[in-house]
């Protein structure tokens, strides 16, 4: 009896024991697999935080160009990088095989970086103007600004040039006839410019200049044309200190037309009004007009200064001075963010003259702009020299970015600016709004340099002037700290152009 007890007990003890077995390894492989689940769902969310990089294509208002825009949003290595594509692999190929390079050599550099410290942060930003010839011919001019740790930034110029229709590139030979005895003349005028140009005399390295100025092909194949203009790009440290950026050499047409092989040479056109020379990178007249304050509303209620300002007939003497700070080409979803946040510090009203292509790229930045309190002007689609333009493009480029920009912030534009401050009778009969130019030019197109920026503001600026800057380049957002706080403290009140006038 005691045996079969013990054998029934000790068999109901092992089915209990492996039952109790069986349930704990189901539980165990439940639970692995619930956590593998939980990992393997929380890829996706790594992968989300990630850097990602944005690809966009849109079109240029130039025939046969489309605008490549390529972005990263990480946080350590960010880069923003716009290009141009055209119809023709050979160009397509030598963009690409430079944005390549140039995006290699940062992240490069800032890998290495990362491995040493991870304190600073890099930037890299190229951009492109499109410089047109009434040839036909287009000179694609990529500005490449890249920062890689604590010290200064650099910035390289490069020039590519397309007759969109062949296809065709040339170069410096091409516009002088490949005549050894023009490219001397060319070498001669250049030196010359560079020796003149007082904002580099300072800086200059002798030995360099005369080597680099050889009337050697090479030595002059980083240009581009206009139909004003030869302008010479030189590299940082090439002819001059870093302090004032890569020199930017401006030949006028006139000077050299007979230098010039038959489709490059002048046009023989008259117009109705002056002759404006224009600068290098397609921003403003390098001539420092007065301000041109025009209005239909005027009524002829004002008069004519010495210096051409139209302005009130009675004046009154209030004691107070005033400034007007102005921003051209904008908006840029960077450069003018910073330009906003500085403005807020020193309570600063500001007014944008804004082009409708880089409103329509990005008009979250816009309104931000509106938004801030500041004035909104227009300042065409695509920065034409609307003086060489006819009718029905004159009345598009700033009737088209009026309307975008009034549908994107919900305010109207109130005044104009001509790029270049290129302007006839046939440019302000297509438009109500006052024509406004300025009378202190900082140059910050071409030095790229903030103590630049302070120097030309101190040197020029007075009771009622307006101030010409540019939104668009990170020097300026850098350097606008320093010259709110000299104008502040000499006593000067921002106003927008439309509270000076």
């Amino acid at each position: 009896m005691k045996n079969t007890h013990r054998k029934r007990r000790s068999a109901w003890i092992d089915v209990t024991f492996s039952i109790a077995i069986i349930a704990l390894t189901v539980s165990a492989i439940y639970l692995i697999s619930q956590t593998t689940k939980n990992e393997a769902s929380s890829l996706p969310k790594k992968k989300q935080a990630a850097a990602s990089v944005v690809i966009d294509t849109i079109d240029s208002n130039y025939p046969g160009i489309k605008i490549i825009t390529a972005t990263s949003n990480d946080a350590y290595i960010p880069f923003a990088i716009q290009y141009p594509q055209s119809l023709h692999s050979p160009f397509n190929e030598a963009i690409s095989k430079y944005i390549t390079i140039a995006k290699q050599n940062y992240l490069t550099t800032m890998e290495e970086n990362k491995k040493t410290s991870s304190k600073f942060t890099g930037e890299l930003n190229i951009s492109f103007e499109t410089l047109s010839h009434h040839s036909g011919s287009y000179s694609f001019v990529l500005v490449n600004s890249s920062s890689t740790g604590a010290e200064n930034g650099t910035t390289e110029i490069r020039s590519f040039h397309l007759n969109p229709e062949t296809g065709e590139s040339f170069t410096i030979a091409d516009v002088l006839g490949r005549d050894p005895k023009n490219l001397e003349t060319l070498s001669t005028l250049v030196r010359e410019a560079i020796y003149n140009d007082p904002l580099l005399a300072d800086y200059l390295f002798p030995e360099e200049v005369h080597i680099q100025t050889e009337p050697i092909w090479a030595n002059f194949d980083n240009f581009a044309i206009t139909d004003e203009s030869l302008i010479l790009y030189f590299d940082e440290y090439e002819l001059a200190a870093g302090a004032v950026g890569p020199p930017i050499i401006a030949i006028p047409l006139i000077d050299i037309n007979s230098l010039l092989s038959d489709r490059f040479q002048l046009l023989t056109e008259d117009t109705d009004e002056f002759a404006i020379t224009k600068d290098p990178i397609k921003e403003e007249n390098t001539a420092t007009p007065s301000k041109d304050k025009e209005s239909s509303s005027n009524q002829g209620n004002s008069d004519t200064t010495e210096d051409g300002t139209e302005g009130s007939t009675e004046e009154v003497d209030n004691g107070i001075k005033q400034i007007a700070l102005t921003f051209d080409d904008g908006p840029d979803p960077k450069v003018t963010i910073q330009i906003l946040e500085t403005l807020n510090k020193y309570d600063a009203k500001a007014t944008f003259f804004m082009l409708g292509s880089r409103v329509e790229y990005y008009p979250e930045i816009a309104k931000k702009v509106q938004e801030a309190g500041h004035e909104l002007g227009n300042h065409t689609w695509n920065h034409p020299d609307l003086t060489k333009a006819g009718i029905a493009k004159v009345r598009n480029e700033i009737n088209e970015t009026s309307s975008i920009i009034e549908n994107v912030t919900g305010q109207k534009v109130t005044a104009f600016r001509p790029p270049y401050g290129a302007v006839n009778k046939t440019v302000r009969s297509q438009t109500n709004l006052p024509v406004v130019l300025w009378d202190v030019d900082t140059l910050d197109w071409k030095y790229r340099d903030p103590n630049q920026l302070l120097a030309h503001v101190k040197g020029a600026t007075k009771d009622g002037s307006i101030i010409l800057m540019h939104d668009i380049h990170q020097s300026t957002a850098d350097g606008l700290d320093a010259v709110l706080a000299y104008l502040q403290s000499e006593g000067y009140t921002f106003v927008t152009v439309s509270e000076l006038e």
